[in-house]
């Protein structure tokens, strides 16, 4: 049985896309720069791994740039029309403002959704901590667990 509701997370989950998919984890995309040059952080799609590191050996100029609230609308927005409700962790509030951001688009989209619930929680964690939290979520999900029972865990 699938559930009303939908996980999400963002890429910096550090969880490869495959499994993402696999699991049925949504996320949502930071993007990077290298020498001035922006790139989604799409799990090594746009720019694969060895040519990022590749690029870092030769001296490119690394920065990351959090996710936008319009990029967390139509991330959510793409999950409420198919119906479901949202859970999205955010990468801890401690080292990004991707948090507020997330909060943000929440409140602009409950008045367009009244029917649909985002809850946004900050995960306090990053990269392979965020990413385990992420898989005992999914665990707790396929399991049958609630929407309100999952964002208690969290």
């Amino acid at each position: 049985m699938s559930a009303n509701y939908a996980l999400s997370c963002c890429s910096t989950a550090d969880l490869p896309k495959e499994y993402l998919e696999k699991r049925d984890i949504k996320y949502v995309c930071f993007s990077y720069y290298l020498d001035d040059v922006c790139y989604p952080d799409d799990l090594g799609q746009t720019m694969s791994f060895p040519d990022f590191y590749e690029a870092l050996i030769n001296g490119a100029e690394p920065r990351t740039s959090q996710v936008n609230t319009e990029d967390y609308i139509n991330h959510f927005k793409a999950i409420l029309d198919q119906g479901k409700d949202v859970i999205h962790l955010t990468l801890s509030s401690g080292i990004s403002g991707t948090l507020n951001s997330a909060l943000v688009a929440k409140a602009e989209l409950d008045d367009e959704y009244p029917d649909r619930r985002i809850v946004i929680i900050d995960s306090l964690a990053a990269s392979a901590g965020y990413g385990l939290l992420m898989d005992k979520l999914a665990d707790l999900r396929d399991e049958g667990k609630s929407f309100d029972a999952v964002v208690s865990f969290a």
